[in-house]
């Protein structure tokens, strides 16, 4: 993207939020354009799982637009403009790489890691924040996807010795898991359950990791592979929800099995 290809993109932005432009557009918060942005960022990643290049770059081009949009909306209220948000990552580029733009060395992933969290707390320091006690566990925000945090605190945590020797004490953990969730479930115990099924799905997530598998796209594609079946079901029916209450189980499981084997 050259210069002027962006410049037009902020343009069409002010327009947009200026008087006259969209109503919709006109009426978003900051918040609520944080959210579309991180939906646009879902549906990106959808893309890159599917190995889709075309739909990538759209998906792409809409995360451009939505990040331009909230630079345009703090702008009405604060003194940045788009130049000055590009300017303050660089910065932090810059900052949090002396491995690589200034005198520091790093000999691996580990290291550079060391370089970052140091001067992410040194900067905490510089804004009159407490400066946080070191973790080994990134720091990731509240809004991120459950499976992911799940997957990086346990890669954290491994990196310190906190893991399974063999995916034998995982099979072992999972199955006690489960073990642990009948009794909940025969004690009808509901706050016992939420705890139960909260573990279970940790312990899923830890031994997906193990497997080489990220929880979230594995979770991502199996929804995706239920939402194409199940529309697959509801398409031979003339009347899916009047009629399909009504078919037997069978009869289901058969058309489920017709649309795995589309696949």
């Amino acid at each position: 993207m050259t210069r002027s290809e962006i410049d037009a993109l902020l343009e069409t932005i002010h327009v947009l939020r200026s008087p006259g432009g969209c109503p919709w557009d006109r009426k978003q918060t900051l918040p609520d354009a944080a959210r579309y942005l991180l939906d646009e960022g879902g549906e990106l990643l959808d893309a890159a799982l599917a190995g889709d290049a075309e739909n990538a770059a759209e998906e792409l081009g809409d995360l451009l637009f939505m990040v331009c949009f909230c630079c345009e909306i703090l702008g009405e209220t604060a003194p940045y403009d788009f130049g000055d948000i590009a300017r303050l990552g660089n910065e932090k580029l810059l900052r949090r790489h002396p491995h690589v733009f200034g005198d520091e060395t790093a000999s691996g992933e580990t290291e550079s890691q060391v370089h970052w969290n140091e001067i992410k707390a040194a900067e905490r320091e510089a804004k009159g924040l407490p400066r946080q006690k070191a973790s080994q566990l990134t720091d990731l925000p509240a809004s991120s996807s459950p499976l992911r945090q799940a997957h990086v605190y346990q890669k954290d945590a491994a990196k310190s010795g906190f893991d399974w020797p063999d995916l034998s004490g995982i099979w072992e953990k999972l199955h006690e898991e489960i073990g642990e969730l009948e009794a909940a479930v025969a004690n009808s115990d509901t706050e016992a359950m939420r705890h139960e099924v909260g573990d279970l799905l940790l312990v899923t997530t830890n031994l997906a990791r193990r497997l080489g598998v990220e929880a979230d796209d594995a979770l991502r594609l199996a929804n995706r592979r239920f939402r194409s079946r199940f529309r697959y079901l509801e398409s031979r029916f003339e009347d899916p929800r009047a009629q399909m209450p009504e078919a037997t189980l069978d009869e289901l499981e058969d058309l489920w099995r017709e649309a795995k084997n589309r696949e």
